[in-house]
């Protein structure tokens, strides 16, 4: 069908197509090697800077406040359940106690699933910022003017973390005021209701 020139051509341009399609896929992969190099230093650097803003010092004390919280509104309901049913023994207390424990399990699973504050931080910062932009970020905590503002922002974000727990806990209110209800069905031994 081809003649001897004809094979030599297409046998040519085989061997051209291939070196094409190789230098294509090194470049390719060198470039992505390129890129996820600048990505990692950036991440680098977004990590630097949330060590000197004191990310994990706010996350934790977010997280004792958070539990401070939690523990303190699950006593105030105990003690309203304990006032209201002084009586409360065998099957209904156990009851209770049932509703009460699938309760504070759906607070604290609900208080589980908001992304942490540094995986916020880190995504924020990685998209809003370039490496020279957080060079200079890290520049300016790492002096005594950007280590006062790393303490402020601390201070400030424990009192938003109060607001923020105290509204939390104003957005169950509702659910606590089904929860009474359920309560006082099975206290009265009338039946079983979810909360």
């Amino acid at each position: 069908m081809y003649g001897m020139e004809g094979r030599r051509h297409v046998k040519i341009t085989r061997v051209a197509l291939r070196g094409w399609l190789c230098c294509v896929m090194l470049v390719s992969s060198v470039s992505a090697a390129g890129a996820a190099t600048i990505e990692n230093q950036k991440a680098i650097k977004v990590e630097k800077l949330l060590t000197l803003i004191r990310v994990s010092e706010l996350e934790s004390e977010y997280d004792s406040l958070t539990q401070k919280y939690v523990s303190e509104y699950e006593q105030q309901i105990r003690k309203s359940i304990a006032s209201t049913y002084p009586n409360l023994a065998g099957e209904k207390k156990k009851d209770i106690e049932r509703l009460l424990d699938a309760f504070l399990k759906d607070i604290r699973k609900s208080i589980g699933q908001v992304e942490t504050l540094h995986d916020h931080l880190k995504h924020a910062y990685s998209r809003s910022f370039g490496e020279d932009e957080l060079d200079r970020l890290i520049a300016h905590y790492s002096s005594p003017l950007g280590e006062k503002d790393a303490g402020m922002k601390k201070s400030a974000a424990i009192e938003y973390n109060k607001m923020w727990t105290a509204q939390f806990m104003n957005q169950y209110k509702a659910r606590v005021e089904k929860l009474f209800q359920v309560i006082a069905v099975v206290a009265r031994g009338k039946g079983k209701q979810g909360a």
